[in-house]
């Protein structure tokens, strides 16, 4: 393998990270959001403007298998739908199943930089 693709696949891993990092805390907040019965204007802006992150990127959920392999991105996908489109059990049920994943890769990723 060219230091290139090596480069290319560290960068890869950097923004998958950063992307599952991210949603490790936006889909709990969508999740109160959405689960309130009257939103303020600036709690609707902001369940707007995380509705956009996850509806304006399409998410190939086999990268994180490939690169990492886990199914997080399945998961996070699969949050931000039930979040939006579940009944209540439905949501809180999901986005356990991918936080539950977040902690495992999380405590994963701390004992390779202990090392």
């Amino acid at each position: 393998m060219k230091s290139r693709e090596i480069g290319n696949i560290n960068e890869a891993l950097f923004v998958l990270r950063h992307f599952i990092d991210l949603s490790a805390q936006l889909l709990p907040f969508l999740y109160e959001l959405e689960n309130k019965h009257d939103l303020s204007l600036i709690e609707k802006q902001k369940k707007l403007k995380i509705c956009e992150i996850y509806e304006q990127h399409e998410i190939d959920a086999n990268t994180s298998v490939v690169l990492i392999n886990s199914n997080v991105l399945e998961l996070i996908k699969t949050s931000f739908q039930s979040i939006l489109h579940d009944k209540r059990v439905h949501r809180f049920k999901n986005l356990k199943k991918f936080l539950k994943e977040y902690d495992r890769l999380k405590n994963n990723w701390n004992s390779i930089e202990a090392n």
